[in-house]
């Protein structure tokens, strides 16, 4: 018979993170992210991103369940503009040139505010790759 939980990670717990907060730099975050994130004054990783970042970069699935206010946009937006950028290579300068114009990544919110807060913080990070992000919700054409 097959385990279910064959393969998955133990979860971790926000008690269990580094005391001394990393970079996004240090955590494998690609450098116009890193700059982009600089820019807002955004440099150091919080819990649940530290926690999240190495597995999702890999595209490994990632549940994570935190406070509001506890980083988690960053946590899941970063690895997909990163991997939407340049999914196979070391160069991040730009989105490629098949995907331009064409939708690569979907976010799905409970409500019109969080779509909001959500496609502004997923624009400042990508910022620097020339991605464009579009907040769709209900009774607003778009």
């Amino acid at each position: 018979m097959n385990n279910p939980n064959e393969g998955l990670l133990e979860p971790i717990t926000a008690d269990q993170a580094v005391a001394e907060p990393k970079t996004f730099a240090e955590l494998g975050v690609a450098s116009p992210i890193v700059d982009a994130l600089a820019d807002h004054g955004i440099v150091t990783a919080f819990p649940i991103q530290e926690m999240c970042l190495d597995l999702a970069l890999e595209g490994r699935d990632v549940i994570g369940q935190a406070k509001t206010g506890t980083g988690k946009t960053l946590g899941f937006g970063i690895p997909l503009i990163q991997r939407i950028a340049a999914p196979k290579t070391d160069s991040y300068d730009a989105l490629p040139s098949a995907a331009q114009g064409k939708p690569q990544g979907l976010i799905v919110c409970p409500t019109r505010e969080l779509a909001s807060q959500v496609a502004t913080d997923i624009q400042r990070a990508g910022a620097n790759l020339g991605i464009r992000v579009l907040a769709v919700y209900g009774g607003r054409a778009y």
